[in-house]
């Protein structure tokens, strides 16, 4: 009766353990299935490591000297509306790189996305610098007293922008 007891307790134990794993394993899953679906969202609020970003052509006057500029569309904005984050000059080149080979004229994107490989400043417009056109202390032409950051963002598919 004893080993009876004892056969019946591990039987329903290797049972429960079974279930648990099975849970275990489900549940690995969807947190794996969430992970995947929170990288391909676009981040409005923090322009973290790896995060993508909307990046939408600015108007000409916030351009540097490459002649475009993106700007991500995040919150909160700057007092004029102007973005915050401003889409690096190298990534520029390489978004003006891809406009070439897929022969697509960099001026015509409205917007783009990019993966946040980092992130430099934030960096304050001084005194007498801000609303005289775009200059190397102020190539975003923003304001006077205006902290901005420079995004340095990468295609987010392996050979292209994701562009709108």
């Amino acid at each position: 009766a004893a080993a009876e007891r004892l056969v019946q307790s591990a039987r329903q134990a290797a049972h429960a353990n079974a279930r648990l794993g099975h849970v275990m394993a489900t549940e690995r899953e969807a947190h794996r299935a969430a992970v995947a679906l929170a990288g391909r969202r676009l981040s409005y609020l923090s322009a973290d490591a790896n995060a993508r970003l909307l990046f939408a052509a600015q108007p000409p006057r916030h351009a540097p000297a490459a002649g475009v500029s993106f700007g991500a569309l995040m919150l909160p904005a700057l007092p004029s509306g102007l973005p915050t984050h401003w889409l690096s000059r190298e990534s520029t080149q390489s978004l003006r790189r891809w406009c070439e080979e897929e022969e697509v004229p960099l001026a015509a994107l409205r917007c783009v996305v990019g993966r946040v490989v980092a992130v430099d400043g934030p960096t304050t417009v001084g005194p007498g610098e801000g609303g005289r056109g775009s200059t190397e202390a102020n190539p975003y032409n923003l304001a006077e007293g205006d902290s901005y950051f420079v995004v340095h963002a990468e295609m987010v598919l392996p050979h292209r922008w994701v562009v709108m």
